[in-house]
């Protein structure tokens, strides 16, 4: 593996937050904005996010309808899965606007990781490019950044964001002509099988995520060549790493903290793919690929 990394595309939430030290209050928010469209008590809502948890990960994020993720990997996938569990067992029509998770999302943001700032001197440092690129919106991401970087800071230029990327939507690519999805990028995307089996989750995991490859192909320019010289690093495998990995990049996963832990078919499945992953506790065990 000699062709050194140019270009460490991470995930936001999680990966480089403190998601578990925000999940409280989030629930808390996220259950006081059903109140206008589902009357949930503490009891009802504190069983149904224990139901989700000891189902999960055999059960998936559905928000695209399909299985996309460990259904208790984060608060946010947690609190939408627990939500439509209780539209689906009291019967009522409808479903959740997305405007229960925004503002509850904004009101308790998730604290940066301690040594976030110093991993990102230290790879822009080494000249290599910072991408973030996470289901989380583009403009939230670059105002968070405000908190590690000061007005004028030159190391910013080198942090660049393309998110929005629906990582959760298991979907094909637009067929509209793309000048960043020409034909060999299309013919890479159409060799990605569909899902690979596990009998161990009783579901498969779904590979196909139309909607993160392209974000993808804005990163690179349309140039799926650079996936070799190019790190992924997140904190869910199957939404983060399984595409990119398939793709021939090489991949890092971070822990996840409780209550909400890594599952054990994630720490299997990496350590199938050998020295093209590894992982680690904090955003300093990165340097092992440096």
């Amino acid at each position: 593996m000699s062709t050194p990394i140019t270009k460490l595309v991470l995930d936001f939430d999680g990966t480089c937050t403190r998601v578990e030290q925000a999940a409280a209050a989030y629930l808390d928010e996220y259950r006081a904005g059903l109140a206008d469209h589902l009357a949930v008590t503490e009891e009802a809502w504190a069983a149904a996010l224990d139901r989700v948890r000891s189902r999960s990960p055999k059960i998936g994020w559905m928000v695209a309808g399909t299985p996309s993720a460990p259904a208790a990997a984060d608060p946010y996938i947690l609190a939408y899965e627990a939500a439509h569990h209780l539209l689906r067992r009291t019967g009522t029509h409808g479903d959740i606007p997305v405007s229960v998770h925004a503002k509850a999302y904004a009101a308790c943001p998730a604290p940066w990781r301690e040594d976030a700032r110093s991993i990102f001197e230290t790879v822009i440092g080494r000249g290599i490019e910072i991408w973030f690129v996470s289901n989380s919106g583009t403009a939230y991401i670059e105002s968070r950044l405000q908190e590690v970087f000061q007005p004028g800071d030159p190391l910013r230029a080198s942090v660049k964001v393309q998110s929005d990327a629906g990582k959760f939507k298991v979907c094909e690519l637009p067929w509209e002509d793309d000048p960043l999805l020409d034909a060999a990028a299309r013919d890479l995307f159409g060799r990605i099988p569909p899902a690979f089996p596990s009998a161990e989750l009783g579901r498969p995991i779904y590979l196909r995520r139309g909607s993160y490859f392209h974000a993808l192909s804005r990163v690179f320019g349309g140039n799926f060549d650079a996936l070799r010289a190019t790190l992924f690093c997140g904190d869910i495998w199957e939404l983060d790493l399984a595409m990119p990995r398939l793709l021939g990049a090489r991949v890092h996963l971070l822990d996840r903290a409780p209550p909400f832990d890594t599952c054990d078919y994630e720490r299997r499945a990496l350590a199938a793919e050998g020295e093209w992953a590894k992982g680690g506790v904090e955003l300093t065990s990165l340097l092992e690929w440096l």
